[in-house]
């Protein structure tokens, strides 16, 4: 047991230090209203073992998987939820949901709230979560808060599926089917559809150019911003044209391109290469010879007749430090229309209002195979 220990503990050590990169790209844009909670996919990196005897061929492979950065956005900033494997969000009239491991959160007119959390296996179809234990399957219906509607009695060996409207339970000794709905669940003969609703999603902008300003459009409304307001926050000018605008009810949210990084030391010889990508078109540009001193804080954008730049985290090689402030999180909520800025924002005062114009009112694979061309 001793020597298995050891083995277990050296090879997640080599695994850890062995990554030499990362990428990262967005994952989920989730919101409503002024809400929206930000899933960075980040995805520390290694070099190919099929790479040898030719060490720095750029042909990189994942070091980890399934590993999320949550950020939740409301009018008086961009808060640091936590860094996850695999949650799962929601978004409808009544709210942005976000689930972590067992437990559920809302994110509503500006306050991020704790609902509760189960014990089981998790599965979520909103507006329902199922979980369960050995013994028992549970069904919690979610609207602004979370209630226990039913249960069915299972064993180790059942398993379950979740819709939006129904349940089905599959045992050794057969299969049951339900309904759901808010007030309880109804075993039923058969089931006729398999629905899963549908999350609402903001609509988003690329940035574009024109005569120094940056425009985002989403069709209805039109942002013009100075250009030269972005450029301290960057790497490089030509980011300009890849960031993405985020159209919320009250302001818009602009997030810094996807990147993806790579190094190696060669007979010491120092490799590397910094990439940048549109969350949107894809489109992009590499920086070679990119020290890992030269890292800086990567940004995200608050707009709403004034610019505010809001640090999200600090790339550290494979791996990133968050800079943002953490979120907030509350057992209850006095929903009102807005915060006051004292409340949750990282700034301590209101940014100037002033006009706006407005006009009324994984692709990693396609990544790779752009950021990390050799250098010739």
């Amino acid at each position: 047991m001793r020597n298995f220990l050891a083995v277990m503990i050296f090879l997640l050590t080599v695994g850890l230090v062995s990554a030499d990169g990362f990428i990262y790209t967005y994952s989920s844009i989730t919101g409503n209203g002024d809400d929206v909670l930000i899933l960075i996919e980040w995805t520390p990196t290694m070099i190919d073992p099929l790479c040898a005897p030719r060490p720095c061929c750029y042909n990189e492979v994942p070091a980890d998987c399934c590993h999320y950065i949550v950020f939740y956005a409301n009018t008086s900033g961009v808060y640091y939820v936590r860094y996850v494997y695999s949650p799962a969000t929601f978004s409808s009239e009544n709210g942005t949901y976000l689930l972590i491991g067992n437990v559920i959160y809302r994110a509503y007119n500006g306050c991020f709230q704790k609902l509760g959390g189960v014990i089981g296996k998790v599965k979520f179809a909103f507006p329902y979560i199922a979980a369960k234990t050995s013994r028992e399957l549970s069904i919690y219906y979610i609207d602004g808060n979370m209630s226990r509607v039913g249960s069915v009695k299972v064993s180790p060996q059942c398993t379950f599926d979740l819709s939006s409207k129904n349940l089905i339970v599959s045992c050794p000794n057969g299969t049951k089917m339900f309904n759901l709905s808010p007030v309880g669940i109804f075993e039923v003969p058969s089931v006729s559809t398999w629905e899963f609703m549908k999350s609402k999603r903001p609509s988003m902008g690329e940035g574009r150019l024109e005569n120094g300003t940056l425009v985002f459009s989403n069709g209805t409304e039109v942002y013009r911003i100075s250009a030269g307001e972005f450029l301290p926050y960057l790497y490089d000018g030509r980011e300009l044209k890849l960031l993405t605008g985020v159209f919320m009810n009250d302001y818009l949210l602009i997030l810094p391109p996807v990147m993806s990084y790579a190094y190696c030391v060669d007979n010491g010889t120092f490799e590397s290469s910094l990439g940048f990508s549109s969350f949107i078109s894809k489109s992009g540009f590499v920086l070679y010879d990119f020290k890992l001193d030269d890292f800086k804080p990567v940004y995200a954008f608050l707009y709403n007749g004034s610019l505010r730049a809001v640090p999200l985290f600090l790339p550290t090689g494979s791996y990133f430090r968050p800079l943002a402030m953490n979120v907030t999180i509350r057992k209850s909520c006095l929903y009102r229309t807005k915060l006051t800025q004292t409340e949750t924002s990282p700034q301590g005062t209101n940014s100037t209002a002033e006009t706006r114009n407005r006009i009324c009112g994984p692709g990693m694979v396609i990544l790779l195979s752009l950021l990390f061309m050799r250098k010739r």
